[in-house]
């Protein structure tokens, strides 16, 4: 009989031990008993022969483990270092069990389709109108995947077509052939001849980073190894897969995220077993335990989504592809416009490699534009730009920080502004169905019609929302196509598809969005980018509101200028603020010092390390003592600590929240004593009130 550690997901104690009559891998998925219901567990390792009687496995799922010894030294770090026991670490590793999916690829995944007559002989056809919209976009693209037209258009309309043979099925859609320029060349001979050195590739958006790491991977492929391309929003995976597939049209080229619905269980088995070249993926693409990989990829590395917030362990996705990289020992390339002030100093003190990338090998570097505004929609200039634009047959973006109507609703007499009863935030209008929602725990009502406070009718509707822009551009612009991209339009993969689609098919003239229409989307036909509100972001409480800002407008000013001249306006309230004469003079380095000095002088990162702990409980009084509490057991630790304070929201989901902040020089050992404490006091503490986040990236 053997004994082994078993690990199971969000349970509040590290691991248990239970005996299999014969051996099982470390890293194995098995059912277990806890408590009469059968749980799914991993085996973390071997146990000796426990004093007291325990419960056997139930059933071994993998008879061969996924987890080499690499993968699990990689979990084992990190659920230390966020403080989860390890099955919690070990569950992201492996797909939604209820996800049975069979290991083989899509029906068609991989292959494309073409014209396989001239425009001649096509001509001697008579098409049904589901046939010809195949034969018009074929003609207009040239090649597409044949998955996307069977999902877009008539699936029996192509098998109609191939048996006539006016189209060809291939595996391969013509490789795309790029010339690097000689700054593109010596990028990548200096990160193939230095492996062991973490990379940044710094350059302005539109100078050709991809390609950079492209070519990298194209010698890790050719030299029989795998590679990881990250990218922070599942909104830029269909590009990204399209771009990949032509500039490797023969490698395996899989995709993970958390959209995928059953097929993530299908991509998760090729890629284990070995049979995709090239993974792409979100955050959580970094735990597939892929094996052989030669080369990890985190393109737009500034983006915060690789931070998860919102479900324990809070990891960084960028700090364990970094570390998964040193097990690994692959390359390891980090790709930014505007790369993180932490990412930044390390490469100033030699710990990373920099390249700068300064020329745009798409299109030209597009003029900004600083507009004041005092508070309406949109500037005079910001009009007239859109209507020049759009006659001259190229679109605009529009970016807007908040979706809604009217990000908050106040009464003019006495001032009340209508907040959520569970959070302490203020709602927002959305017109479409006249409600007040709350994006924060999803609580909605109707908007009323009077003020509860003192029953005044004078309930005024203000700040910027993405619906009032797309409302009032539809009332500027009548003849325009205006299409909103925010998180109340734009649900799943398919619509994002679809979306992205018809901007580049060029059926809408105008986008309005939210921030998913600033991140890494390549249009040639952006002649326009206006930001609505600039302001939106410097006046937050944390200490990366700068930062954020910077890197917002940014890349969203970007989008301009691929394929046409381009233009970018900014309307701010402030126009002489330090950030926002950086983003207009698209001066990085400037930014770069001025904040650099602002975090030496305050110990922020990259000078000392965060731990944010934040106590939350329905009792207002209950919250507040927990984390006093919590602060005196700490008080003799390895760091300075700072509060406790309330939350900036601080009333959420119908908890009240305080936290304290935590400035380590070393953040191991900071670590390793609140682990000790936590330990310390299970009995009579329930440590499951406190919210520990090691490297915040949000107060």
């Amino acid at each position: 009989m053997n004994y082994f550690y078993v690990g199971i997901f969000k349970y509040p104690i590290q691991s248990l031990v239970y005996s299999y009559d014969g051996e099982i891998e470390n890293g194995s998925r098995v059912f277990i008993d806890i408590r009469g219901r059968r749980h799914l567990g991993y085996v973390i390792e071997k146990a000796e022969k426990p004093e007291f009687d325990v419960k056997s496995i139930l059933e071994v799922v993998d008879k061969t483990s996924y987890i080499d010894q690499k993968m699990m030294l990689l979990i084992k770090e990190s659920a230390f270092k966020y403080m989860v026991p390890v099955g919690e670490v070990m569950d992201l590793c492996f797909p939604p069990f209820k996800f049975k999916g069979k290991s083989i690829k899509a029906e068609g995944a991989g292959k494309y389709v073409s014209l396989k007559v001239s425009l001649s002989e096509l001509l001697k056809f008579k098409f049904t109108v589901e046939e010809t919209k195949i034969v018009e976009f074929l003609l207009e693209n040239g090649v597409g995947e044949y998955a996307y037209i069977s999902r877009n258009f008539s699936k029996n309309a192509v098998k109609s077509l191939l048996d006539k043979g006016v189209l060809t099925l291939t595996n391969v859609s013509g490789q795309q052939i790029v010339n690097l320029t000689p700054v593109q060349r010596d990028v990548v001979m200096s990160i193939l001849s230095n492996p062991s050195k973490p990379h940044l590739i710094h350059g302005i958006t539109g100078s050709g980073k991809t390609e950079i790491y492209f070519d990298v991977a194209d010698n890790v492929v050719k030299s029989g190894k795998k590679v990881l391309i990250l990218v922070p929003e599942i909104i830029l995976t269909p590009q990204l897969m399209v771009r990949t597939r032509k500039r490797f049209p023969n490698a395996r080229v899989g995709m993970y995220h958390s959209a995928l619905g059953s097929s993530r269980k299908i991509e998760w088995d090729e890629a284990v077993s070995g049979n995709l070249d090239i993974l792409l993926g979100t955050r959580s693409a970094v735990w597939v335990p892929m094996k052989n990989i030669g080369l990890i990829v985190v393109d737009e590395e500034q983006d915060e989504s690789y931070k998860q917030y919102a479900m324990r362990p809070y990891y960084n996705a960028v700090d364990v592809a970094k570390r998964r990289a040193e097990i690994e020992g692959s390359i390891f390339v980090l790709s930014s416009a505007t790369p993180r002030i932490e990412t930044y100093y390390r490469c100033m003190m030699g710990s990373y490699e920099l390249h700068k990338v300064e020329e745009r090998t798409v299109g030209e570097i597009p003029e900004i534009t600083v507009v004041k505004t005092s508070g309406g929609i949109f500037s005079n200039l910001l009009i007239s730009r859109i209507d020049q634009t759009i006659k001259k047959g190229n679109q605009v973006f529009l970016f807007v920080p908040k979706k809604g109507f009217a990000s908050r609703v106040q009464c003019e007499d006495c001032g009340y502004i209508f907040k959520c009863p569970n959070c302490d935030v203020p709602m927002t209008y959305h017109k479409i169905d006249g409600t007040l929602k709350c994006h924060y725990c999803g609580h909605v009502e109707p908007l009323p019609v009077t003020c509860p406070i003192c029953g005044s009718s004078k309930v005024r509707k203000g700040g910027i929302g993405t619906e009032r822009v797309e409302h009032e551009i539809a009332r500027l612009f009548p003849g325009a196509r205006v299409k909103r991209m925010d998180r109340e339009e734009i649900k799943d993969i398919e619509s994002v598809e679809s979306t992205l689609d018809g901007i580049s098919k060029r059926e809408y003239d105008i986008v309005v969005g939210t921030k998913m229409i600033t991140k890494g989307l390549d249009f040639p036909s952006i002649g326009l980018v206006g930001v609505i509100d600039a302001d939106h972001s410097l006046g937050m409480p944390d200490f990366r509101s700068n930062e954020r800002t910077f890197q917002l407008l940014s890349q969203v000013s970007g989008r301009a200028g691929r394929g046409v001249r381009g233009e970018v306006v900014i309307q701010t309230m402030d126009p002489a603020n330090p950030t926002i004469k950086a983003v207009e003079k698209q001066d990085y380095e400037s930014f770069y010092l001025s904040e650099i000095e602002r975090r030496r002088a305050s110990g922020y990162p990259p000078f000392k390390e965060l731990i944010l702990i934040t106590s939350e409980n329905a009792s207002q009084k209950e919250a507040l003592e927990n984390i006093e509490r919590f602060k005196s057991l700490i008080a003799n630790g390895p760091f300075e600590v700072l509060g406790p304070a309330e939350s900036p929201i601080f009333k959420l989901m119908s908890k009240y929240r305080y936290q304290l902040l935590l400035k380590c020089d070393d953040i191991i050992a900071a670590v390793d004593y609140l682990s000790k404490v936590i330990r310390a006091e299970t009995i009579g503490f329930d440590p499951a009130n406190l919210k520990i986040d090691v490297g915040p990236y949000s107060f």
